[in-house]
């Protein structure tokens, strides 16, 4: 089996698994390689565990949001079922005596985990529990796996653990058993509990589940009140769900008889309940718990139902001799996180192994651990003044929603080392997207610096239970002299298809003069908007070299395309490595070309069966060039304000006009019709506008706006004729009868919507084509085409149904669908 390292699963940590977490690097903006901390295996005392950190965060123990995710309707509404859940026992057994019995019935230790292990079943009076185990004592509790991390697991069955002896032979997490039903809590919980963290373990709790009990919710409720909780202090793991083979299989206990193995519960009914038990801890721990299991219990009782991977598995498996190999796990999970390997030791209890590093299990605990990114060092300049700039971001997860302390040490070119501590603060929303932590947990500070050379800076996450480094980045600073430059001129270019700016002038960085330096120009057109352009100073200005020395590739002669005539004004700056200098600023006014002409000469509306539009038709051209076809944009406004005004659609004028070339002596194809869709009825005004084909032109002119007024449509006609309820080899159908037609298209056979109200209330629509021949309803109405249906419709309930039909229209425009009759049917 393919071990994992971690496999955390609480709603605070859910993203930082493996998969998630590559995925959320890769795609968030900024986000570098995420740091956790890697600890080495913790000494026996629980303080020797943690770094201390230089300025502590005051640790918090609020447990994570739960995230519900949004639900969606789909019309009509449906009736969701009821979940299934077991049959109540015939004695009450929420009552305190019912409770009280149980626990007095069961014993002071209750079920065991591990139903089937070598130590329960031989401890049992049953002969046929005692043959049902799996495992072979002749090897039990002599070795243990290769891999991972070891712990153990123990109840009031082990009364006297000496945690040292387990922790001295390697055990560094511990489960203990706090509940069973709503009905027994173990007494000796809080010691054990305790005493394993006293040695320095990561420890959890575990419920015993008792299903055909009482419900999921009852018991989460009750395990959380006896000791269930969860923190993210770093050692506290999150609860366990012990759900496995019926303790009090075949047993009738105080009235109340337990059933099978299975509880005598199905598959479904016992999903829901372990559903309704996580969904409780989940909202009152912020964690799903972990569910203890074996693969053929879970496999018979539960059918291996989907849904389950954000539950961790710890999986029971016993084999017959060493091995690392767990067996196979049930299909709802694709691996393990915890394996019982064995009840007969070598440890205390069960012996368990963890399925990662000791890392993934702090993690898997609560990760307390800072964890952050150092994404990024570069140079930064302002002035005169040259800054290393340090960028990235950094959590606390043990208080996570606080902005935890960044320290970060550059070591200078000459080999001294100052560190910075800064607050993790600034606004970091692609973090806050990747993983949910919140806004203000980014880092973005600078540190001046005054020499050339190269410079590391190294980062570290300062967290409340230790500090993890972030990593380190170096870069080089070359320079700090100011560049030196000339804005020359600023003209103007023009061809038949463009017109540009045209910048020229040079620019030299001191700091470099033998590279070819920058020159960046701010334009500012008529309307007042602003574009940076970047310009390569590398032209040959030979007069440059003469007069500085400094070589001559040194010159920009640059173009910017301009669309609109006006002033335009630009501003020039040599860049360099340590300051940017301004080269002043230049103006310069440009002209338009005559504006474009035409006419609007009509608007109309044209329809056909499901489409209708206006029609808009003229003529335009550019007397700058009168050979090119144009184009025309046509804008739509309701008049009564309601439809707003559209976008505006392009048209080309491209058809022959000759009347308009003779009138005008010129040439080309100027003339357009523009249909525009038609989606509703009303009064709407229908502008023009003609757009110029000059680089700058002075239009686009407006052709002139119209009025039009479009009618609805008569609504749709028909009949529904007769329903009624046919049985066709056992098949009943609901058969529907009659004609309908819409009058602006009759030679279309038009939709018919049939809608039927079953028994039970709901109601379906169905849609059929009025395409049979109904020649009575021609003559009558002295028209054409096909406009009768014969719809049928399955049906399966006994009962009451109500039939009605309506006739859709083709005509988009048209009044309404008209109710062609309902009638009411028993089957």
């Amino acid at each position: 089996m393919k071990r994992i390292q971690s496999n955390n699963h609480s709603p605070l940590l859910r993203v930082l698994g493996t998969a998630v977490l590559a995925a959320a690097l890769v795609a968030g903006p900024g986000l570098a390689g995420i740091a956790f901390a890697v600890e080495p295996s913790p000494s026996p005392t629980p303080e020797s565990n943690a770094i201390t950190s230089p300025s502590p965060v005051p640790e918090t123990s609020a447990a994570a949001p739960v995230v519900t995710a949004p639900s969606t309707a789909t019309p009509p509404p449906a009736q969701a079922p009821a979940p299934s859940t077991a049959t109540a026992p015939s004695t009450n057994t929420d009552s305190d005596a019912a409770k009280a019995a149980m626990a007095e019935a069961i014993g002071i230790g209750g079920a065991e985990m591990g139903q089937r292990s070598a130590r329960v079943a031989a401890s049992s009076p049953s002969e046929g529990l005692q043959k049902l185990s799996t495992e072979a004592l002749s090897t039990e509790g002599t070795w243990m796996p290769t891999f991972g991390v070891q712990g153990l697991d123990v109840s009031s069955h082990q009364p006297s653990v000496d945690w040292q002896q387990q922790w001295n032979m390697g055990a560094r997490f511990a489960y203990v058993k706090a509940s069973e039903g709503n009905y027994y809590t173990s007494p000796t919980y809080a010691s054990q509990y305790q005493g394993s963290r006293n040695v320095g373990m990561i420890r959890g709790a575990y419920h015993f589940a008792i299903p055909n009990w009482s419900s999921g919710a009852d018991q989460a409720r009750y395990f959380v009140q006896n000791g269930g909780g969860w923190t993210a202090d770093g050692y506290t793991l999150p609860p366990v769900l012990d759900f496995e083979f019926n303790p009090y299989e075949g047993r009738t206990i105080n009235g109340v008889y337990f059933g099978n193995t299975c509880y005598g519960m199905s598959p479904s009914q016992l999903t829901s309940w372990v559903r309704d038990f996580g969904n409780t801890m989940l909202s009152m721990t912020g964690r799903l718990p972990a569910i203890y299991t074996n693969t053929s219990w879970w496999r018979q009782c539960l059918g291996d139902p989907a849904g389950f991977g954000d539950y961790p598995l710890w999986v029971a498996a016993y084999p017959s001799s060493p091995t690392n190999n767990a067996g196979p796990v049930p299909a709802s999970w694709s691996s393990f996180s915890m394996w019982q390997y064995s009840s007969t030791g070598p440890l205390a209890g069960d012996s368990n192994v963890w399925n990662g590093d000791y890392a993934g299990l702090q993690r898997f605990a609560g990760a307390a651990f800072p964890i952050g990114s150092f994404d990024d060092l570069s140079i930064s300049r302002s002035g005169s003044e040259v800054s290393l700039r340090a960028r990235g971001w950094s959590v606390d997860l043990a208080n996570v929603p606080a902005s935890n302390q960044t320290h970060v040490y550059v070591t200078a070119p000459d080999g001294s080392t100052k560190g910075y501590p800064w607050t993790a603060n600034t606004s970091r929303p692609d973090v806050n997207a990747a993983f949910g932590y919140g806004m203000s947990h980014g880092f973005d500070g600078l540190v001046k610096i005054t020499k050339s050379g190269t410079y590391k800076a190294c980062a570290y996450s300062i967290g409340a239970f230790g500090n993890t480094p972030l990593g380190c980045k170096t870069v080089s600073a070359n320079g700090v002299e100011a560049p030196i430059g000339s804005f020359d001129a600023l003209g103007q270019v023009r061809t038949p298809d463009k017109v540009s700016l045209q910048l020229r002038g040079w620019g030299v960085d001191l700091a470099n003069p033998s590279g070819s330096s920058y020159v960046d120009t701010y334009v500012t057109a008529p309307d007042g908007t602003t574009t940076g352009h970047r310009m390569t100073a590398n032209a040959a200005r030979p007069d440059v070299h003469t007069i500085t020395g400094l070589g001559s590739n040194h010159g920009f002669d640059y173009q910017v395309p301009i669309k609109s005539p006006g002033t335009y004004k630009a501003c020039s700056y040599a860049i360099g490595q340590n300051s940017n200098l301004p080269l002043g600023c230049k103006t310069i006014a440009i002209e338009a070309s005559r504006p474009p002409i035409g006419n609007y000469d009509e608007v109309s509306v044209t329809q056909a069966p499901n489409v209708a539009g206006l029609q808009v038709s003229g003529w335009a051209l550019d007397p700058a060039q009168p050979s090119k076809s144009i184009t025309v944009s046509v804008y739509l406004v309701s008049k009564d304000g309601s439809g707003g005004v559209s976008p505006g659609t392009v048209f080309t004028a491209n058809l022959k006009r000759p009347d308009v070339n003779k009138a005008l002596e010129t040439l080309g194809d100027h003339g357009f019709q523009a249909s525009l869709p038609l989606k509703t009825v009303g009064a709407f005004t229908v502008c023009v506008q003609a757009i110029g084909v000059e680089p700058i032109s002075a239009g686009p002119t407006l052709l002139g706006c119209k009025d039009i007024l479009v009618a609805p449509t008569p609504p749709t006609m028909g009949h529904l004729d007769g329903a009624s309820v046919q049985v066709t080899s056992g098949q009943a159908a609901v058969q529907a009868s009659g004609w309908t037609l819409d009058p602006v298209f009759p030679a279309s056979s038009n939709p018919v919507h049939i809608y039927i109200t079953s028994p039970d209330g709901t109601t379906k629509g169905h849609a059929f084509s009025a395409q049979l021949k109904r020649t009575d309803v021609n003559l009558a109405l002295q028209t054409v085409g096909d406009h009768g249906f014969n719809a049928s419709v399955p049906v399966t309930q006994r009962g009451q149904y109500k039939v009605c039909a309506y006739g859709v229209a083709v005509s988009v425009l048209s009044s309404n669908n008209s109710l062609l009759g309902c009638q009411t049917l028993n089957y």
